[in-house]
């Protein structure tokens, strides 16, 4: 088991909403432990993503509603 890196918190506009979340890598898969999306909690079900980047765009998508949490 890898250890865990210390959450990263991000920020970010996308299409007028205001979002922020916190940022954990474990075990090679990047994953979300608070989401909050124009003051409301966005709950993610365990999602997880292979890379930082992929992590930031799927946030991006579901803050502006392009897509739904899983």
């Amino acid at each position: 088991m890898q250890p865990q890196v210390p959450g990263e918190h991000v920020f970010g506009e996308s299409d007028g909403s205001s979002y922020s979340a916190t940022l954990c890598q474990a075990d090679g898969a990047w994953y979300c432990t608070s989401f909050v999306v124009d003051e409301h909690n966005i709950l993610l079900n365990g999602e997880t993503w292979p890379t930082r980047e992929a992590a930031l765009d799927a946030l991006r998508r579901i803050a502006s509603g392009d897509r739904a949490p899983l």
